[in-house]
């Protein structure tokens, strides 16, 4: 596993400091990760794969005026997580938090993201997975994500580390076995990130 210390991580990457809430179910660090990729790195098309109400698209969104598409992707509220620890995160609004700015295109499907091929997406400089946390789930959900992503974008997923949920680490840590450590793990937070070699 690539490991980057959160200092070193900041001021390579720039502090991350964001006007607006903390998201629920992150910590202002794992924000301040994303927005510091976003700033330097200027994202047109940002994917969310498990947007839930928004919060954590509404801080990018506010801090990143140069986004012009934001795709949220998420469940229907009738929706049985795979996971029971994910059950209470099933939105009953997906996006509600964004859905009036029109930079937001949400998708909500009875599967999520599985019922999507890279054929329904455009491609994208910047992905968030932070979806179904099930090792298949996070499986799945990168396969779609590096289908997606346009040559040099990043992608980024939430919860790593995180022993709650821990398909997250056993899947990202297949991939860096597997892969030669391409994923890098932000130290302090729950954010892994990949600048991506190939794409669309």
């Amino acid at each position: 596993m690539s490991n980057l210390n959160k200092d070193t991580f900041f001021k390579i990457f720039g502090s991350g400091v964001f006007n607006g809430e903390v998201p629920f179910y992150t910590t202002p660090d794992d924000v301040k990760a994303l927005i510091a990729l976003s700033r330097t790195f200027y994202p047109k098309t940002v994917i969310e794969i498990g947007i839930q109400r928004g919060g954590t698209a509404k801080c990018i969104l506010d801090n990143s005026p140069w986004i012009e598409k934001y795709i949220g992707i998420d469940v229907i509220p009738s929706f049985t997580t795979t996971l029971s620890i994910q059950r209470g995160e099933v939105p009953q609004i997906a996006g509600e938090y964004v859905k009036d700015d029109p930079r937001v295109e949400l998708i909500v499907k009875h599967n999520g993201s599985r019922d999507l091929e890279p054929s329904d997406l455009p491609e994208a400089d910047f992905i968030f997975i932070d979806g179904d946390h099930s090792k298949k789930g996070v499986f799945l959900d990168t396969l779609l994500a590096r289908k997606v992503i346009r040559k040099g974008g990043i992608i980024c997923w939430h919860d790593y580390g995180n022993h709650l949920v821990p398909g997250v680490t056993e899947v990202i840590d297949t991939f860096n076995r597997n892969e030669g450590d391409h994923i890098c793990f932000v130290e302090g937070t729950m954010i892994c990130f990949q600048f991506c070699r190939e794409g669309r």
